[in-house]
C-alpha cells in the first residue's frame, strides 16, 4: 500500500464515533435483486448482440438459491467472536424486482413490480430458499437491512421500453435489465442507480418507492429497517424525511457522495462520518473492502490493514462486500473462491485481534452513536 492510499486510510478514519472495543461489520450490498437470471441467458444475450458489460457482476450475480445461502452461513458460523458470536453479514437488500408478465401485458404502459420472494418462486422450484434467508436471520448471522425498493433505474429503464427501444426489449425478453443504451448519461449505464432522477417529475414516484419499499421489508422479516444504503450510492438529501418516516434511522454514504442535480447532472456532496443531518439520520461511511472475485485480487491483506488502521482510530471496521462474491448457482467456482476467502479473512481477524466482536449494522452503530448519547 503506497504513502497515497495509506495517508487516505488514515484520514478517512478521523471522523465519527470511537470506541475501546474492536467491532467489525460485514455489509453486503445487492441482495434480493435481479442481474443475470442465468448461464444460458448469458449466452442467449451473447447471441443476440444485445449489448452488456460482461464484467463479473452480469456474468456471475444473480439470486442466491439455499445451496449458496447455506455454504456462506456455514462459513458465517465457522468462526466465534470472544463471546461465542458467529460472524454476522448484514445483507443490503432490493425487496422487490420487475413483474415482466404484467409489465408485458400492459403493453409497457405501466411499471409493476413483485416481491422478491415472488422472483425466488420463479427462478428456483425449490421455493423454500426464502426459509433459508428467515433461519440466517434467526440465528443472527444474516441480517437483512434495506438497499431501495429495486436496484434498477426504473423510470429510465421503462421510457426506453414504451420507445419501443430494440435492445431494451430484447433483454426484458430474458428478463435482463442492466443493459447498457448509447445515448444514455454515464451514471445511467446499465439502469442500476434507483435514485437518479433529471426532472422534478421523477421525483413523486421516488419517494413512494421508499415507502412501498419500508413496508415491503417489514412485511417480509417483521421489523423495521432502520440502515438504509442506497443502491450506487446515488441518493438526494431530499429523500431522507421519507427514510425517517419509515423508520430508517442510519444513512450510508460516501466520503463525497453522487447527487443529482435534477438537470441531468451529478454533483458531489461531502458527507462527515457520524454527522447527523437536519432530518435526524445519521451519515455513516464504510473504511475496509473486500471483493475476492473481483479482477486484481491479491487476497486479504488489504482488507486486514484496513481494519488494522480502523482499530488503530478506535473505530469499527465496516467491511463493504457485494452479493456476487459468494453466488456459485451460475459458477461454483466463482462461490467457491470468495467462500474461501472470506474464510481466510475471518479466521486471520480472530487470531490477530482475539477481543474482536461481531455485529449486524444496526447493532454497531447503535452502540457508536445511541448507547454513547453521541451527538
Amino acid at each position: 500500500m503506497g504513502l497515497k492510499e495509506t495517508l487516505t486510510l488514515n484520514l478517512k478514519n478521523i471522523p465519527g464515533g470511537r470506541t475501546g472495543r474492536k467491532l467489525l461489520v460485514i455489509e453486503c450490498d445487492d441482495w434480493g435483486g435481479i442481474r443475470m437470471p442465468s448461464g444460458d441467458t448469458y449466452t442467449r444475450l451473447q447471441k443476440d448482440n444485445v449489448p452488456f458489460v460482461k464484467n463479473r457482476f452480469n456474468r456471475y450475480d444473480t439470486l442466491a438459491d439455499s445451496e449458496d445461502l447455506e455454504r456462506l452461513f456455514e462459513v458465517l458460523r465457522n468462526v466465534t467472536d470472544y463471546k461465542g458470536r458467529g460472524a454476522v453479514m448484514t445483507a443490503f437488500t432490493n425487496v422487490a424486482n420487475p413483474d415482466f408478465k404484467k409489465i408485458r401485458g400492459s403493453d409497457f404502459s405501466e411499471y409493476s413490480y413483485e416481491p422478491f420472494t415472488e422472483t425466488l418462486k420463479r427462478y428456483y422450484i425449490d421455493s423454500g430458499t426464502f426459509d433459508n434467508w428467515l433461519e440466517g436471520l434467526r440465528q443472527g448471522i444474516f441480517v437483512p437491512e434495506l438497499h431501495g425498493r429495486e436496484h434498477i433505474s426504473v423510470q429510465f429503464w421503462m421510457m426506453k421500453l414504451r420507445e419501443g427501444n430494440f435492445l431494451a426489449r430484447k433483454a426484458f425478453d430474458n428478463e435482463f435489465a442492466a443493459i447498457s443504451i448509447d445515448g444514455l448519461v454515464p451514471v445511467l449505464d446499465q439502469f442500476r442507480p434507483e435514485f437518479y432522477f433529471d426532472s422534478q417529475d421523477q421525483i413523486p414516484f421516488l419517494k413512494n418507492s421508499i415507502k412501498t419499499a419500508a413496508s415491503l421489508f417489514e412485511k417480509l422479516f417483521g421489523y423495521k429497517s432502520r440502515v438504509f444504503a442506497p443502491s450506487n450510492s446515488v441518493f438526494h438529501p431530499w429523500f431522507e424525511p421519507d427514510l425517517l418516516i419509515s423508520g430508517v434511522q442510519y444513512l450510508y454514504v460516501n466520503t463525497f457522495n453522487p447527487v443529482p442535480n435534477g438537470k441531468g447532472r451529478l454533483k458531489y456532496h461531502f458527507y462527515r462520518n457520524g454527522k447527523k443531518s437536519p432530518s435526524g439520520l445519521i451519515y455513516y461511511t464504510r473504511n475496509c473492502a473486500f471483493e475476492p472475485t473481483a479482477p486484481g485480487y491479491k487476497g486479504i491483506d488489504t482488507t486486514m490493514k484496513q481494519i488494522e488502521t480502523a482499530f488503530r482510530w478506535n473505530k469499527p471496521a465496516k467491511i463493504s462486500t457485494h452479493r456476487v462474491n459468494f453466488i456459485g448457482r451460475i459458477n461454483k467456482d466463482n462461490r467457491d473462491k470468495g467462500l474461501k476467502e472470506l474464510q481466510s479473512l475471518l479466521s486471520a481477524v480472530i487470531r490477530k485481534w482475539p477481543d474482536i466482536e461481531f455485529l449486524s449494522s444496526a447493532q454497531m452503530l447503535d452502540e457508536i452513536y445511541q448507547k454513547h448519547q453521541y451527538k
